[in-house]
């Protein structure tokens, strides 16, 4: 398949995280390393050898993951190692530190149109914290809790891809699940996003409607989860699926590749009109200097009905063999994820 030159950014380092990536560094007497972009296979994508200029900057494993960090000029890229192959899971630009650079993380601000004025947001999954370093940026005063599971990720990202020292951005190691599920059940977030991608996919206690249910559970009035989701995969129904047996309120905001779709769900009694959308994205600009006008227009119409043969996901272990089979899904993931219906 040939590369897809117009969704790379700054000469193929910074692609989508759905798209194929630059070249893997070749490491000494071995080939080339495939690159490819979370939630794609990387048999769908063609090879290329790494520019010269790209350096490891930074290298971790975990028991959870293998994590690089390289840099070229003023971009540095996250990668975990999935099956051989590199996978892109942050880019980060030193002269823009607080920029989007990446499409599918345009995409996840969608949140704000639903709820433009949140005070605390939770983000599982933080890879290289792009998506929270700009809303920290943006909006004022806002409280930051960041979780992802793998310590090396955390270090990595707080080393190189400018995560702030500062009291309202905690970051936390630790699973996205227990988390949510062990927190002081009078704790609230307005905006909850959910991007905990172990490479391609997604472990299975992170996508069921329990996990679904706990996230709602914990939302303040009017809050909303926005859900990171590639739309042309095969779990794409699951996930919708799942979603609207939890949530009454479905948003699909898409990515400009088109291959990302930012998922909004609200537990409100009514879905927003086109106006009031329109007046939180006036609202956005004018408050917070945030331009989602074109994401606006990117918001998929209510009427489009859901995509045909989903099926609810529900979680494979009882509730009093919770802790085992969170494990048993965290170590799955080698580099499918247990219960995955595929890319």
């Amino acid at each position: 398949m040939p590369l897809r030159r117009r969704d790379l950014l700054r000469g193929c380092v910074a692609a989508s995280p759905w798209l194929l990536g630059c070249a893997a560094r070749r490491s000494q007497g071995a080939s080339p390393k495939p690159v490819v972009a979370r939630g794609s296979d990387r048999a769908d994508h063609a090879l290329r050898r790494e520019p010269a200029a790209e350096r490891v900057i930074g290298e971790q494993r975990s028991r959870y993951n293998h994590v690089v960090v390289t840099e070229r000029g003023t971009i540095r890229t996250m990668y975990f190692v999935v099956d051989g192959a590199r996978v892109i899971e942050s880019v980060h630009d030193t002269r823009d530190p607080d920029g989007l650079q990446l499409p599918v993380f345009s995409a996840m601000v969608s949140a704000l149109l639903v709820h433009p004025r949140p005070r605390r947001l939770l983000m599982i999954g933080l890879g290289g914290g792009q998506v929270t370093n700009h809303l920290f940026a943006h909006v004022p005063g806002i409280e930051i809790d960041a979780v992802d599971i793998c310590p090396a990720v955390v270090e990595l990202a707080r080393a190189h891809f400018g995560i702030p020292d500062d009291p309202r951005y905690r970051t936390h190691v630790a699973d996205g699940r227990r988390f949510i599920e062990r927190s002081d059940a009078a704790r609230r977030w307005d905006v909850i996003i959910l991007d905990a991608y172990r490479g391609a996919t997604v472990p299975l206690h992170l996508r069921s409607r329990q996990y679904l249910e706990a996230c709602a559970a914990r939302l303040a009035e009017g809050g909303v989860v926005l859900a990171n989701l590639h739309s042309r995969s095969r779990r794409y129904p699951d996930d919708r699926a799942t979603f609207a047996a939890v949530f009454p309120q479905i948003y699909l905001f898409h990515s400009a590749t088109a291959l990302e779709a930012s998922l909004v769900a609200s537990n409100a009694p009514r879905r927003l009109g086109d106006a009031e959308l329109s007046a939180n994205a006036e609202r956005l600009r004018a408050e917070y200097g945030l331009d989602t006008a074109e994401l606006l227009a990117r918001l998929e119409p209510a009427s489009n009905p859901p995509p045909a043969g989903g099926r609810v996901l529900e979680d494979d272990f009882e509730a009093d063999a919770r802790e085992a089979g969170i494990d048993r899904h965290n170590e799955s993931c080698t580099p499918r994820c247990a219960g995955d219906s595929g890319s």
